[in-house]
């Protein structure tokens, strides 16, 4: 892909059918406090969900090594701050399994993490280039 507004509406399109019947199958089910889904299979869903995400991340950064962030289109400046929006979004969920005590040492969603807070990072520095 060659341009942010790209790979956002990849991710867009993404999000849009994450996990199919399965998940509608699961939120039909759900009437809390009295039904709830079974934890494991929804902190595996989402932790799926989040690699999916991520495996749009080796493109972001494609595209910010050939483009000068001030040079950027009003277009691709907006589609990189939408795209942000999702990484923060995942890091946040990830942080928060994370808290779960039975995951504070899985390395596999560690890696994970850290991998979408340096994601952040090199994000929000590519935006404040481009802002000045």
């Amino acid at each position: 892909m060659n341009t942010f507004a790209e790979i956002q509406i990849r991710t867009q399109n993404l999000l849009a059918g994450l996990d199919g019947d399965l998940w509608r199958n699961m939120m039909s089910e759900v009437k809390p406090p009295r039904t709830l889904p079974e934890e494991q299979g929804l902190l595996d869903m989402v932790f799926r969900d989040a690699k999916a995400f991520g495996g749009y991340i080796p493109d972001m950064m494609a595209v910010m090594r050939k483009n000068v962030p001030a040079e950027l289109a009003a277009g691709e400046l907006q589609a990189l701050k939408g795209l942000l929006g999702g990484v923060q979004l995942f890091t946040r969920i990830l942080l928060m399994i994370l808290l779960i005590p039975r995951y504070h040492d899985h390395e596999d969603l560690i890696t994970t993490f850290n991998g979408y807070r340096q994601t952040v990072v090199f994000l929000e520095d590519y935006l404040a280039q481009a802002a000045q």
